[in-house]
């Protein structure tokens, strides 16, 4: 599958990698279902157990990478030893065929207790931005009472039972231009009005708490002699949980909505949001249960962690369903040209989660 290019942004890489996974699931004896939507890429479904009485448990991941056509033929997957390398090495090409070779060990096992549901999406690296693949992940995770995310994990044997969300928001000032020399008193500077929204964003921002506000991206004007009436900044928002994004969000629509610079006018908008991964009530529950099946494999038993970087994950919690993530392969280098995976922690993994469902209740 590293061999497989897949970039979110072009649709015949995505195609081709779901075509490559529906074969596989069709030729070991279940039906994959594309979920299409006019306005997002295609998600992946595979059930077993679909007709169960019992509530369902989700398995999830993305397919996507963050690397564009071509990356896999200059550098494809390699392994040397213990070492993975190649794109998507890390995060999370691996984690999907983990999630994949779970379903199938207990179809194997035939394992009845409840249904059990892969879903795998392919814009992901994108944070599904400007598309309803959050909606889709929720609708299809309807009544689930537990959850595990294949993203790639840390040598540390962490399991990552929180994560940050995140956000990107574009503001947009608007002023009106003149000639700053001749008529400087008719303009209204858009850059200058950006210049303190950008510094009041940037105050939001609490690394104690876990709160960051980044505006990455800045633009506007047209030329030095000219007072601008447009500027832009980019910004990029993290949080710890689901009250400090709402309020992070509040403090920007607020801030656009009180200009310092008579005459400009600020639109805010959300071009995206990851939901944060908050640590539920049944999720000490449910790493407990996975570090007694590691102890039950004589693995070494793996700790719980909070991590910065946003996932689906957060989808799930946000919608009352304890989850774990960090399932997927360990290694390092995510999103780089030096990703790598270590091979045994898949096989390791993998039986750790598939064991973990077998004793669930």
């Amino acid at each position: 599958m590293i061999n497989q290019d897949t970039n979110a942004l072009d649709a015949a890489s995505v195609d081709a990698t779901l075509t490559l996974v529906e074969d596989f699931l069709t030729s070991h004896g279940l039906t994959a279902v594309r979920e299409q939507s006019t306005t997002a890429n295609p998600v992946l479904v595979a059930d077993l157990n679909e007709t169960a009485p019992s509530a369902p448990l989700i398995l999830l991941g993305h397919l996507d990478t963050v690397f564009p056509v071509g990356t896999a033929k200059q550098r494809p997957g390699v392994i040397d030893g213990e070492r993975l390398t190649g794109p998507g090495s890390n995060d999370m090409k691996p984690g999907a065929v983990m999630a994949i070779a779970t379903l199938l060990a207990l179809k194997e096992a035939n394992y009845q207790a409840h249904p059990v549901r892969l879903i795998l999406v392919t814009d992901e690296e994108i944070l599904h931005k400007n598309a309803p693949t959050k909606e889709t992940i929720a609708r299809l995770s309807k009544g689930a009472v537990a959850g595990f995310n294949f993203e790639s994990a840390d040598p540390d044997n962490g399991i990552v039972t929180g994560r940050k969300g995140g956000a990107i928001v574009d503001l947009t000032v608007t002023g009106i231009a003149a000639h700053s020399g001749k008529e400087p008193g008719k303009g209204r500077s858009a850059v200058l009005e950006l210049a303190h929204q950008i510094i009041k964003a940037e105050a939001l921002t609490d690394q104690d708490a876990g709160k960051l506000v980044n505006c990455g991206l800045v633009s506007g004007g047209t030329s030095e002699n000219i007072i601008p009436d447009h500027a832009h900044t980019g910004i990029a928002v993290r949080f710890t949980t689901k009250q400090q994004g709402d309020e992070l969000l509040a403090a920007l629509q607020e801030q656009a909505a009180h200009p310092t610079v008579a005459g400009t006018t600020v639109e805010m908008k959300v071009a995206t949001k990851i939901d944060s991964m908050d640590t539920l009530p049944g999720t000490a529950a449910l790493l407990e249960k996975l570090q007694a099946s590691a102890r039950l494999l004589h693995q070494p038993v793996p700790h719980g962690k909070q991590t910065g970087g946003a996932s689906d994950a957060g989808v799930l919690t946000a919608h009352n369903i304890p989850t774990l993530c960090g399932l997927g392969i360990m290694g390092g280098g995510a999103h780089t040209a030096h990703e790598y995976g270590l091979v045994s922690s898949m096989f390791d993994r993998a039986a750790l989660v598939a064991t973990t469902i077998a004793h669930l209740d």
